[in-house]
Parts: C-alpha cells; sequence; structure tokens
C-alpha cells in the first residue's frame, strides 16, 4: 500500500518486514528485534522492544524474502511513541542516513 502525505517528499510503502535493530549506548552494543512498519527513499518505521531517544543513531536490517538481500540502513530516530496497547512496544521514526 503506497501512502501520500503532504508533509513528505517521498511516498511510504508498507511493508511490515521483520527487522534487526543494533545500536550503541554507553559503550556497549545493543541489538534486538523489530518490525519496519514501513519504508520510504528518506526514512522508515520501525516498531521496537525499547524506547529509543531522538537523536539516537541506529543500523536496521530489514530482511526480505525469496533471496533478495536484506536492506541496511544506519538511520536517526526523529521521533518516539510508546503504543496505549499495553505492549510495551514503541514506534520509531527514522530518518535513513545512509544505505549499505
Amino acid at each position: 500500500m503506497l501512502e501520500s502525505n503532504d508533509n513528505r517528499n517521498f511516498m511510504r510503502m508498507s511493508i511490515n518486514a521483520d527487522a534487526k535493530v543494533t545500536f550503541h549506548k554507553s559503550g556497549e552494543t545493543q541489538s534486538f528485534n523489530a518490525v519496519c512498519l514501513d519504508l520510504s527513499a528518506e526514512g522508515l518505521s520501525l516498531k521496537v522492544p525499547v524506547e529509543l531517544e531522538k537523536g539516537q543513531q541506529l543500523t536496521a536490517e530489514v530482511v526480505s524474502a525469496g533471496g533478495v538481500p536484506s536492506l541496511k540502513a544506519t538511520a536517526e530516530v526523529v521521533h518516539s511513541q510508546r503504543l496505549e496497547d499495553n505492549s510495551g512496544d514503541y514506534i520509531l521514526g527514522c530518518r535513513i542516513i545512509s544505505m549499505d
């Protein structure tokens, strides 16, 4: 599904794909499983089990199916919102810095 929003330069594509997120905090590397909800040329949104602060850089590896290589991107958190479904999960809006 493609979505359009007047505040965005690029359309977003809903993908709901498994992802692995890695980030560095206090000198430690931390990783966890996530879900990439949508993706555009400039950013992605992730459903994650922990809160990350605005400005935090991370690496997201979005798993592809059918032999297609995974997408690996370095991104920066631009907003974080806790879900109201009592799951304890957060939705992160991230700006893509680079793709590997």
